[in-house]
């Protein structure tokens, strides 16, 4: 758990790194803009990659399982309809919205708040933002693991109150 938001605290510490890398070729005018195109770039990459080198399912490809009869084809606007429909999808939707909204909005602000207020040069200031998306790797292990002992102890109200 965590290695997902853990993205935002890596952003913050790499983005200042290859805009000062592509600043020196170039003006810092042209070179912030040329900067995403790096982690643009990467992910379409990687998307290949996952497309046309990694498997389905860990029993095999979509296509080969319906040809071989062991999956039925089934319609992807009626599984959304059905997640749709139900009032847990939204309860979850709004939590982890604000929840994440949060998180974006403090990525998003600490870095131009440390350069802005406090003077300090990009790459530091990038680096000291990135603390707080990088401690998503060590604090969300944390908390389930809390979350566990204390349903272990005392029970749904012990994990609800973790």
């Amino acid at each position: 758990g965590g290695w997902g938001n853990l993205g935002g605290g890596v952003t913050q510490l790499l983005m200042p790194l290859v805009f000062t890398g592509i600043k020196q070729q170039v003006v810092p005018f042209i070179a912030w803009r040329w900067a995403f195109f790096v982690p643009g770039i990467s992910m379409v990459l990687i998307g290949l990659g996952v497309l046309f080198a990694c498997q389905d399912l860990p029993d095999g490809q979509y296509s080969e399982l319906r040809k071989a009869g062991l999956m039925q084809k089934a319609s992807g606007l009626m599984s959304a309809y059905a997640g749709m429909k139900n009032y847990r999808t939204w309860i979850l939707v709004i939590t982890y919205g604000f929840c994440f909204g949060v998180e974006l909005t403090m990525n998003n602000i600490v870095t131009p708040y440390f350069y802005d207020q406090f003077g300090l040069p990009l790459n530091l200031a990038g680096l000291l933002g990135s603390m707080f998306g990088m401690m998503n790797l060590f604090a969300r292990a944390l908390g389930g693991w809390a979350s566990d002992l204390s349903a272990k102890r005392f029970g749904m109200r012990g994990r609800l109150c973790a």
